[in-house]
């Protein structure tokens, strides 16, 4: 056995060390920092990589701030490798979107790792400071135009050099910030977070050797790599589609307020392509990604909706995935595009539209459709950043990280987990309320999970959260920016015939509206939609919702019991139980309820024949017809050839080659009926929820959100 050539037992001790070291480096971060950003929520993450850049080893934390850190190193490279040099003991630090970052608050320093004269990896860390400069406090910007009314970016420049700060590089970088103090206690995590790191792979080198240590990387690289394409080949050959939506501006007559996520998965043997050209043209404003931030995305999906039992290793996914993208759209902005927001934005549009079609992918195989997921909660509305000046004079402003609270999407045999944040974002978290309390002038009256946020299904989605706060300690207005996502119609997609997860909800204003809408009042008039000029003075109160999580199968077909749980806890409502589930419960004491048998079975026969125009649903049948090309749909061979089949009853919809959503009945309806709190926005009117049955058995197949004017998606096709 050659040094070149690890063997298995040296490559699994090299693995888990290179994954230890990296976690230790993301406890040294958090113990360093001081932000609650950091500390309390863990919106951070720490990544080794090979020489080349190529993410071997990534943190759970935020999995997308480091997903793809070989842009920033690659950067480096290529225009700093003779002048000024890269050597050990430097640090570069950088938060330019256009180069490698997610936004310009996430800030990244990387860290050459060189033992006895040869570069042998680099390690990352990456967090969300709290204000990176620019016009707003936070450094997002509901107004902004360009990048040029946001923080400025800075592009990799060395932070450290010999092992040692440049006060100068630092005064620099910190002069920009309202919060200069927290942002040099991030910044000196991070620095140490990459020191102790390269000490240890340092180490390692001493322990094994270079050239194994450098093996072992490249090896655990091909066997992701691997991994990934065998996967992909247990998995039919198809295309999926999924649009998602985001809004930018005060509606307008022509929908151009509204801006499109458009994505066409296409898998044809062990590869896979995702085709984001059909998006938007890019905003005028900060919703848009930059490139980075949809590879960053794209990546921390596949790994997690496609490789939830694989390696997790990253830059394996990029010899892969092929991700197409045209520039000057709101996926792929070209300069200088304002894209401070993106990550609760346009991000948060490319997450969910991968999700659903990766989701869709895996459905097409018996074996592997127990990995598919609904789509958790989406940023939204429910977060953003509270700024101003305290008693003392002192400047605040930061994410409360209350967005975290949203539900989880169901999966085929589970519901979805309940106010568990974002699956990208699993090492991230809530900051505790009396944390939050500590570092703003605000004092909390209420954050606890809302009745009927879930998306309704077979499996139901986890719930969101409901938020109110106020002022407390301050005479001072607090700005509220908000993410301003979610509100106009659900973003959170269910799946297999789940309802989406409810949307999001945000209202800054007198207390009796909050009281009224608590209280299940005030659907009229529209709440105005979030402004730059959002603030909260005196009693005012912040309101705002979290999004639910998608469903995952037909309502009607969850066990009455379950929903009869749900409504116990807290989760659902009684009239939500009817309207949702079709479960009649009455009273079985003062505070309790049980299911009427009887009156469900009747409820959910009439809502099913409800949705074929009032005819008698057709009986099942004992056995699936064909090949499984979803959990609803079926290919089957007939004597006037191959065509597409309900799975339940195996009514015929189209030929092989056409399009079985034309066939389905559609039942259409405004998505401000699906909200959780009667609230609705300006432009929500333009958003409609289409559920689609099979026009023989009445079975859910599929939900989708949609702008009133756009046609349905045909969201799964086989191909030859």
């Amino acid at each position: 056995m050659t040094a070149t050539a690890p063997d298995p037992i040296t490559l699994e001790i090299i693995r888990h060390r290179l994954a230890g070291i990296n976690d230790e480096a993301a406890i040294m971060l958090r113990q360093v920092s001081g932000s609650q950003i950091a500390v309390e929520a863990n919106d951070l993450n720490t990544a080794i990589t090979t020489a080349d850049g190529t993410v071997v080893a990534c943190g759970d934390y935020v999995l997308c701030q480091v997903a793809s850190l070989d842009l920033v190193t690659s950067d480096i490279i290529r225009n700093y490798a003779t002048d000024p040099g890269i050597r050990p003991g430097d640090q570069f630090m950088t938060n330019d979107p256009y180069v490698g970052t997610l936004h310009q608050p996430d800030v990244v320093v990387v860290a050459p790792v060189f033992h006895e004269g040869t570069l042998v990896a680099w390690c990352g860390s990456t967090v969300h400071q709290p204000d990176v400069g620019g016009p707003a406090t936070g450094g997002l910007a509901l107004d902004a135009g360009s990048i040029f009314d946001e923080p400025l970016p800075v592009p990799p420049v060395r932070i450290v050099e010999h092992d040692r700060i440049r006060r100068d590089i630092e005064r620099g970088y910190l002069i920009r910030s309202r919060t200069p103090r927290l942002n040099a206690l991030d910044l000196a995590g991070q620095i140490a977070a990459n020191r102790a790191a390269v000490a240890a792979i340092q180490q390692l080198c001493r322990r094994y050797g270079t050239e194994t240590v450098i093996a072992a990387m490249d090896h655990l690289v091909d066997v992701a790599e691997r991994q990934l394409r065998a996967r992909l080949r247990e998995l039919p050959d198809g295309r999926w589609r999924h649009v998602s939506y985001l809004e930018h501006g005060a509606p307008a007559p022509d929908n151009s307020d509204v801006y499109a996520v458009r994505l066409a998965a296409t898998k044809r043997g062990d590869e896979l392509v995702l085709d984001f050209s059909g998006s938007s043209p890019q905003a005028p404003g900060a919703i848009n990604a930059a490139y980075p931030a949809l590879v960053n995305f794209a990546v921390a999906s596949v790994l997690v909706y496609l490789c939830a039992d694989l390696l997790w290793v990253p830059g394996a996914v990029a010899r892969v995935v092929k991700i197409i993208s045209r520039e000057g759209t709101v996926v792929h902005a070209a300069w200088p595009a304002g894209v401070a927001m993106s990550t609760a934005t346009s991000c948060q549009a490319i997450r969910v539209s991968v999700n659903a079609c990766l989701s869709r992918m895996l459905e097409g195989s018996a074996e592997l459709a127990r990995l598919a997921m609904a789509s958790c909660q989406s940023s939204g509305a429910g977060g953003g950043v509270l700024s101003g000046v305290s008693r003392s004079g002192e400047p605040f402003g930061s994410m409360t990280l209350d967005e975290l609270t949203g539900g989880g999407g169901a999966t085929l045999l589970l519901d979805g987990v309940d106010s568990s944040g974002s699956t990208t974002s699993p090492g991230a978290s809530c900051a505790n309320v009396e944390v939050n309390e500590s570092y703003l002038p605000v004092l909390y009256l209420r954050r606890a999970e809302l009745a009927d946020s879930a998306g309704p299904g077979r499996q139901r989605g986890g719930v969101g959260c409901v938020i109110a706060l106020r002022p407390h300690g301050t005479d001072e207005p607090i700005r509220v920016v908000s993410f301003a996502q979610g509100l106009q119609h659900p973003a959170a997609v269910g799946l297999d015939g789940g309802d989406p997860g409810r949307q999001s909800m945000f209202y800054a204003g007198g207390v009796e509206v909050v009281d009224d809408l608590l209280a299940g009042g005030r659907g009229e008039p529209a709440l105005p939609l979030p402004d730059a000029a959002a603030r909260l003075t005196g009693d005012a109160v912040h309101l705002a919702v979290t999004q639910g999580g998608g469903g995952y199968g037909d309502p009607l077909e969850r066990d009455p019991a379950a929903v009869l749980s749900d409504v116990e806890d807290g989760l659902v409502s009684v009239a939500g139980a009817d309207r949702d589930y079709g479960v009649v419960l009455v009273r079985a004491g003062a505070t309790s309820w049980t299911v009427d048998r009887e009156a469900t079975t009747a409820r959910r026969r009439l809502v099913r024949s409800d949705r074929i125009g009032g005819r008698e649903p057709a009986a099942p049948v004992a056995h699936r017809p064909g090949r499984r090309l979803t959990n609803a749909l079926d290919l089957v061979d007939g004597p006037g050839g191959r065509h597409i089949a309900c799975a339940r009853c195996a009514a015929p919809l189209s030929p092989v080659d056409g399009n079985p959503y034309l066939a389905m009945a559609v039942v259409e309806g405004p998505v401000h009926e699906v909200a959780p709190l009667p609230a609705r926005y300006p432009g929500s009117e333009r958003f409609v929820i289409r559920r689609l049955h099979c026009p023989s058995c009445a079975s859910r197949i599929e939900v989708q959100v949609s702008l009133r004017s756009d046609p349905v998606v045909q969201t799964v096709a086989p191909i030859a």
